[in-house]
C-alpha cells in the first residue's frame, strides 16, 4: 500500500465538497415533528428477526407498531414529567416527545405474523422468516 503524503491543498479540495454533500443530506425526508429517536438493535437468526428497542419511561398504550407497506414503523411519545418538583434542572440529557423509527422489511417475511412484546422498557418485535419450500414432501393418503 502507498504512503500518502497529507498537504493542506487536500483538506481544501473537501471543502469545496462540503456544501454540496449538505445540500444533498438537506434534501433527504425526515420525518416531520419527531424529536428523538430510541436507540435500537436488530438481530436476525435463522427463522426470524428481531428489533428491540430501548424505551423506559414509554407506556405500552403509547407506542404503536405497524406494518406499512415495505416498512415496519415504529412510533410513540414520551410525556415529559417534572419529577425535579420546585428545583431548577441543570442538566436534561433525557430525550422527551414523540418519537419514530422506520425499518425496512426484506423480502420472505411473514408480516401477518409480525408480534410485539414491551417489558422493562424494552419493545421486541419479532418478524418471523418464511420457511423455503421444501422440494421433498411426503404427501398423506387418506
Amino acid at each position: 500500500m502507498a504512503k500518502l503524503h497529507w498537504t493542506p491543498w487536500m483538506a481544501l479540495s473537501e471543502l469545496r465538497v462540503e456544501p454540496e454533500r449538505m445540500a444533498a443530506e438537506a434534501a433527504v425526508p425526515k420525518e416531520a415533528g419527531y424529536v428523538w429517536q430510541p436507540a435500537a438493535d436488530v438481530v436476525e437468526t435463522p427463522v426470524d428477526f428481531r428489533v428491540m428497542l430501548e424505551l423506559p419511561g414509554v407506556c405500552r398504550e403509547d407506542v404503536t407498531v405497524e406494518a406499512r407497506g415495505r416498512y415496519l414503523v415504529i412510533q410513540g411519545d414520551r410525556p415529559f414529567a417534572r419529577d425535579a418538583g420546585e428545583g431548577l434542572y441543570q442538566v436534561l440529557e433525557r430525550s422527551y416527545g414523540p418519537f419514530s423509527r422506520r425499518f425496512a422489511l426484506p423480502r420472505g417475511v411473514a408480516r401477518s405474523e409480525i408480534r410485539a412484546v414491551m417489558k422493562d422498557g424494552l419493545l421486541v418485535i419479532v418478524v418471523p422468516k418464511v420457511g423455503p419450500e421444501r422440494l421433498h414432501r411426503r404427501i398423506p393418503i387418506s
